[in-house]
């Protein structure tokens, strides 16, 4: 499969099947918007919580052919082999040191790893630091964001950066259904 510079991340998003714009509505409301800039860029992007591979082969295909794509899980499940030479798939754990201490200088983070606010705040507190300053980490799938919100904006002062949350819980009437976003 080939990058195709006219296609929008809907229609890739339609090709590759991801749970971001077809279980969830993240693909129109939010990723659309915020990757544009991103596009021709040549970017490195990590991903936490690879699953059956389908957004990272998304990832892969949207953004220029010289950005860096990877993956990490604790296991990984990928139902198809990569098709491209810039995706990559590492087994490891990204609430552990040893695991994220290998990444520098990334463009875009995002958290679909396992959803659970201790382990994206442990993410967030070991890669942060590894995000270019024009860079944006996203945390996905947020559970319980009423209860919790107060613990992501408390990174704006503890951490020196914004924070905004996207609420699409209406859109599709799922419950999870929110992103957090984090700049420097």
């Amino acid at each position: 499969m080939e990058r195709s510079t006219d296609m929008m991340l809907s229609e890739l998003n339609k090709e590759t099947q991801s749970d971001k714009g077809t279980y969830h509505s993240y693909i129109d409301m939010y990723y659309e918007k915020i990757l544009a800039d991103y596009r021709d860029k040549t970017i490195t992007l990590l991903e936490i919580g690879v699953n059956a591979g389908r957004s990272l082969e998304l990832w892969a295909r949207y953004f220029n052919d010289d950005s860096t794509i990877i993956g990490i899980d604790k296991k990984i499940t990928i139902s198809y082999k990569p098709s491209k030479k810039n995706m990559h798939y590492i087994i490891g754990d990204a609430t552990k040191e040893e695991t994220v201490k290998r990444f520098d200088k990334l463009d875009i983070i995002i958290d679909d790893g396992s959803h659970k606010i201790q382990d994206q705040l442990k993410s967030f507190d070991l890669l942060h630091t590894k995000l270019k300053e024009d860079g944006v980490y996203i945390i996905e799938d947020i559970r319980d964001i009423d209860n919790t919100i107060t613990q992501f904006k408390d990174l704006e002062n503890s951490h020196k950066v914004n924070v905004k949350i996207f609420d699409f819980r209406n859109l599709k009437n799922i419950k999870d259904d929110v992103i957090v976003e984090i700049r420097r």
